[in-house]
């Protein structure tokens, strides 16, 4: 049977439909954009159906166009993996690696064990998506890793925990000297907060001591949907934040930020890597994933994730 199409058009809508858009797919791809609008068009025509509907921030798949992703992933998964299997024999990997993570904080994971797995493998490239917390759960996106927060919904895909990390309350010198040393929930709860939104909810602070668990909601100054906003705030002297505690650490350190009632802390949120069955046997998928796990610890704890006080002076 003959098609009459080729695996070029089939390509240019892999890489279209990966970037998100005909434009980025140009630049991630070195690939004209008229080549990749050709070659989309001739494959929408052939198969007589609309595999993206047109929106304002770029293209989104049809369910035709999802249900043909994921079949031309698999096999061109399988030829990748073939390619990579050949690879090993010189003993390097190569290729293209698609991670996505939540922009909660997988910003300071997915950095710095991107930086750490490319320095080691100068063959490898990267597409690095960052995304909000719905958008993950939904899962509409093509991937061969994802960096999750908190326990992943059920689903075919596969996961590796990596570690878990933990929330505390902090402030900043200049916060304290304004507002006074709080010393009790209470005091936290009367007090101006930056509070993450999740999903568009607010997130409530929860606390545990040795026998209780409480949630506390403080009067939000801020609502941010970035832990990046969150620290920066905070250490601005603005107001309290529940923060990671590996995402202020060099902060803790530097004395930009405070800890407040250590004795109450967050419960254990896990953060595991997430891929699709069928990365289990691609080389380098693997051997990113056993780097994310073996190395967690170095990753959340990398210096270059600091932030200190601005002085912008007077006037």
């Amino acid at each position: 049977m003959s098609y009459p199409y080729e695996l070029k058009d089939i390509s240019c809508f892999l890489w279209i439909a990966r970037a998100g858009s005909i434009s980025r797919a140009a630049t991630t791809y070195s690939v004209p954009k008229a080549t990749l609008s050709h070659h989309l068009r001739r494959l929408e025509d052939a198969l007589q159906v609309e595999l993206f509907v047109r929106k304002a921030k770029g293209l989104e798949l049809t369910d035709a166009g999802k249900e043909y992703l994921d079949n031309c992933s698999a096999i061109f998964d399988s030829c990748e993996n073939a390619a990579s299997a050949a690879q090993r024999a010189h003993s390097t990997i190569s290729g293209r690696i698609r991670i996505v993570a939540s922009t909660a904080f997988g910003t300071s994971i997915i950095g710095a064990a991107a930086s750490y797995f490319a320095t080691s493998n100068p063959n490898i490239d990267f597409d690095l998506q960052m995304y909000p917390d719905d958008k993950i759960i939904a899962g509409q996106f093509d991937f061969d890793c994802m960096i999750f927060v908190g326990e992943p919904p059920a689903s075919s895909l596969l996961r590796r925990k990596m570690g878990d990390v933990s929330f505390g309350l902090y402030a900043s010198p200049r916060f304290i000297e304004a507002n006074g040393m709080p010393t009790s929930l209470d005091d936290i709860n009367r007090s101006s907060g930056v509070v993450y939104m999740r999903n568009g909810m607010p997130e409530r602070w929860a606390l545990r001591n040795q026998r209780n668990l409480v949630h506390l909601e403080p009067l939000a100054k801020f609502n941010v949907n970035e832990y990046w906003l969150a620290k920066y705030f905070t250490v601005e002297g603005l107001v309290i934040g529940y923060l990671p505690d590996f995402f202020v650490k060099y902060e803790v350190e530097q004395g930009a930020l405070l800890p407040l009632l250590p004795e109450w802390r967050s419960d254990d949120t896990p953060v595991y890597v997430i891929y699709p069955a069928q990365r289990h046997r691609n080389p380098r998928v693997m051997k990113l994933v056993d780097a994310m796990c073996n190395r967690f610890e170095d990753f959340i704890r990398s210096p270059i994730y600091s932030v200190t006080r601005i002085d912008y002076g007077q006037g």
